[in-house]
C-alpha cells in the first residue's frame, strides 16, 4: 500500500468541480472536520474533507473555518496533490519557473510534480501559482497524477470540451471522478473550490494508480507515533499495514529510544528492516517487544526484553549491554542469534560476573554463536546449532540441540540438562562436562582436548582421534566407562580388548564423526552423481524414491528419509575395521532389493532399515 490509498469514508452523490494544477491548503491549524464551523456533516463534501483532513493532507483556518467554497489556487493545488502522493518535495530539480524561486512556500511541491511530468507551466516560462485553478486544469493533473484512462474518448456527454483537454476529462468522467457542471457542460474554464478539490482527489484515488516513487531508506530513533503514522525529521509518513503491529499502543514502552530502519515509498512506511531495542525492563517488569511483522535483523541492547511472535530472515543480536536476562517467545529466527562479547572489563570479573540467561520458549531459531562467558541458554525447542567460541569458560544449557561445537581453548565448564544429537571438540579444549542427559554422538577431533563428564551424563558413541586412547581423552574413564555405550577411533587402551562398547576402543576409526558434506537426491541421476563425490563420513539423504542399485566402497551415511531405495545395495570395505551406522539415528527407509556386504571387520548396525529382498554378508 502507499500513502495515496483509497478513501475510507462514503462519497457524496453531489457534481464536483475541478481545477488544473496541484492544490494545498492554506496554512492554518490542524483540526477535525466535524469541528469546522462551516462544514457540517450536511454538507455534500463533508467525508471528503474529513478523509483528507484526518489525513493531514489538508487543514483548517485559525478562525475555525475550512473555507470550502474559497477558489483554490494554481500553488495551493500543487502542495496537496505532492502531499496526496508522497513525493519527495526536498530532492527536486529546479523546474526554472520564472515566478518560483527555490524559496517560495510552494517549490518543492511545484518541481517535484514537475519532475513527474504530472504539471506544467506556461508557454511564457511561469506557472502562476497565485491563479486559481481551473476545472480543465485539474482534469489533466489528476489523470496524470492517479494514471487514469479512458476507453472511448467518444463518448463524453459535454458539448464544451476543448480538444486538449478530451482524454482527460473523458478519464475522470468514465472512472466517475466527475459528471460536470451540468448534463452537457463539463464548464472547464470555471474555478474549483478548496470543497470540490477534496472530492476530486478522493475520487480519483478510488479509481487510479498514483505515481510509484522509488523506495527510499530511513533510520531514525523512536519519539512519537500513532496507529497510523509517524513523524520522522519533520516529515509523516503512514504505516503500511505489515508493519503496524510494531507501532502499537502495547509496544511504546518497548520502542522507547529504539533505533529503526525502515523502508518508505509513496510517504508510507512499507517496511521495517532493522530494529535496536535500547529500553531496558526490570525485575518487576520486562520490557515486551510483540509483533507478528517480518524483520530483516533485530538487536537487543538492553536487559529485561522479551520479544514475542516475530519472524527475522536475518540475525538477532544480543548486545553486551546485555547483563541479566533476554527471551524470545513463538519468534521464528531465520538467521543466526550472536550473544556478542561482553566488555573486556566485564570479561577480566569472571568471579563476580552474573550469569546472563537467555530462554527460547517455542521458538525457531538458526545457529547460535556462544561469544560470552556465563551464559545460561534455555529452550522447550531443539536449537538446530550451538557454537561457543574460544574465550568461554562457562556456560549452562538446559534443552536439546542438533549440533553443538565448542571452539573454545580455554578451561571450560558446561552444566545443565542436554540432549544432545552431537558434540564436536575440534580444539584442545579442557572440558568438565557437569551436565545430565544424554549426548548421542561425542566428536573428538583434537588428540589434545581433555574431558570430565558427570555422573548423569550418557554417550551413546564417543569418538576419538587416531593414535589417542579413551583413557587419555577422558581423565576419569575409568569412574564413568559403563555411561558410554561405544567408542569409535583411537588406540586400544592398556587391556587391549577389542571394540565391543561400554569403554573399549577399536583400533582403528572408520567414520569421521561429523558428517562434511550433505546431498539430497531427487533421482537416480542425482544419487550417482553424490556416490562419485562422497567421502567417508559424508550423508547422502534421499528426497523421493529412487530407482537404482548402488555400491559403497566407502562408509558413508545413507539417510532413506523415509523413502524406498528400488535396487540392490552392496557395501564393500574389506580393510576397514571398527563400527559403522548405516543411517542415522531416528532414520527409516526400504530397501526393495538385496543387501550385500563386504565388510568382514566392521560392526554395522541397520536400525531403521527394512530389507525386503536377501541380506547377504560375505566373507
Amino acid at each position: 500500500m502507499s500513502k495515496w490509498r483509497k478513501s475510507k469514508y462514503l462519497k457524496a452523490i453531489t457534481a464536483m468541480a475541478l481545477t488544473a494544477s496541484t492544490v494545498v491548503v492554506v496554512t492554518p491549524i490542524a483540526s477535525e472536520a466535524s469541528s469546522f464551523k462551516d462544514v457540517h456533516r450536511t454538507h455534500p463534501f463533508y467525508d471528503d474533507i474529513k478523509n483528507l483532513n484526518d489525513r493531514g493532507i489538508i487543514n483548517g483556518f485559525q478562525d475555525g473555518t475550512f473555507k470550502p467554497e474559497q477558489n483554490l489556487t494554481r500553488g495551493q493545488a500543487a502542495k496537496i496533490i505532492a502531499s496526496v502522493l508522497g513525493l519527495d518535495t526536498s530532492n527536486v530539480s529546479n523546474p526554472n519557473f520564472k515566478d518560483i524561486p527555490t524559496t517560495h512556500q510552494y517549490f518543492g511541491a511545484i518541481a517535484a510534480l514537475k519532475q513527474e511530468g504530472i504539471i506544467d507551466g506556461y508557454e511564457d516560462g511561469t506557472f502562476r501559482q497565485d491563479d486559481y485553478i481551473q476545472r480543465n486544469h485539474v482534469a489533466k493533473i489528476l489523470a496524470n497524477a492517479f494514471h487514469l484512462k479512458a476507453s472511448n474518448t467518444n463518448s463524453l456527454p459535454f458539448t464544451d470540451v476543448l480538444a486538449d483537454y478530451k482524454e482527460a476529462i473523458a478519464a475522470l468522467y468514465e472512472n466517475n471522478v466527475t459528471t460536470g457542471k451540468t448534463a452537457t457542460l463539463f464548464d472547464g474554464s470555471s474555478n474549483v473550490t478548496r470543497g470540490q478539490m477534496a472530492a476530486f482527489i478522493t475520487r480519483s484515488e478510488d479509481a487510479g494508480h498514483p505515481i510509484s516513487q522509488p523506495s527510499q531508506s530511513v533510520t531514525f530513533k523512536v519519539a512519537e507515533y500513532t496507529a497510523n503514522e509517524i513523524t520522522i525529521s519533520g516529515k509523516t509518513y503512514y504505516f503500511d499495514d505489515s508493519v503496524k503491529s510494531i507501532f502499537t499502543t502495547e509496544n511504546k514502552l518497548a520502542l522507547t529510544g529504539a533505533e529503526v530502519t525502515a523502508t518508505i515509498k509513496n510517504g508510507v512506511m512499507t517496511k521495517v528492516n532493522n530494529v535496536v531495542l535500547n529500553k531496558a525492563g526490570t525485575a518487576e517488569k520486562e520490557v515486551v517487544f510483540n509483533t507478528n511483522a517480518t524483520l530483516d535483523s533485530i538487536t537487543i541492547n538492553a536487559d529485561g526484553v522479551t520479544v514475542k511472535n516475530v519472524s527475522i530472515t536475518g540475525n538477532a543480536t544480543i548486545s553486551s549491554n546485555v547483563k541479566t536476562k533476554v527471551a524470545f517467545e513463538g519468534a521464528t529466527i531465520t538467521g543466526d542469534l550472536i550473544l556478542a562479547e561482553a566488555n573486556a572489563s566485564l570479561e577480566n570479573k569472571n568471579v563476580s560476573q552474573s550469569t546472563s540467561v537467555l530462554t527460547f520458549k517455542n521458538s525457531h531459531i538458526g545457529k547460535v554463536h556462544v561469544k560470552r562467558n556465563n551464559i545460561s541458554i534455555v529452550s522447550n525447542t531443539v536449537i538446530p546449532e550451538i557454537v561457543i567460541t574460544a574465550t568461554i569458560s562457562a556456560i549452562n544449557i538446559e534443552g536439546a540441540a542438533t549440533k553443538v561445537t565448542i571452539e573454545s581453548t580455554a578451561k571450560l565448564k558446561m552444566t545443565g540438562n542436554v540432549k544432545f544429537e552431537r558434540l564436536l571438540l575440534p580444539t584442545a579444549v579442557e572440558l568438565a562436562l557437569n551436565v545430565d542427559g544424554v549426548v548421542n554422538y561425542l566428536t573428538v577431533l583434537n588428540a589434545d582436548a581433555r574431558i570430565t563428564i558427570g555422573s548423569g551424563l550418557l554417550i551413546n558413541t564417543l569418538s576419538i582421534p587416531a593414535g589417542s586412547t579413551v583413557t587419555k581423552i577422558m581423565t576419569n574413564y575409568t569412574a564413568v566407562a559403563s555411561q558410554i555405550k561405544a567408542i569409535i577411533g583411537g588406540s586400544s587402551p592398556s587391556t587391549g580388548d577389542p571394540n565391543i562398547g561400554g569403554g573399549n576402543a577399536a583400533p582403528d576409526p572408520v567414520i569421521p564423526p561429523e558428517k562434511v558434506n550433505e546431498f539430497n537426491v531427487k533421482n537416480a541421476e542425482e544419487l550417482k552423481q553424490a556416490l562419485k563425490q562422497v567421502k567417508a563420513g559424508d550423508l547422502i539423504k534421499l528426497m523421493a524414491p529412487v530407482t537404482t542399485d548402488i555400491t559403497l566402497t566407502d562408509l558413508v551415511l545413507i539417510d532413506l528419509n523415509g523413502h524406498t531405495l528400488n535396487g540392490n545395495v552392496t557395501i564393500t570395505t574389506p580393510t576397514a575395521k571398527g563400527r559403522y551406522t548405516f543411517m542415522p539415528a531416528g532414520s527409516t527407509g526400504t530397501i526393495s532389493g538385496d543387501l550385500i556386504i563386504n565388510a568382514p571387520n566392521v560392526n554395522i548396525s541397520l536400525d531403521g532399515l527394512t530389507v525386503e529382498g536377501n541380506t547377504v554378508i560375505e566373507s
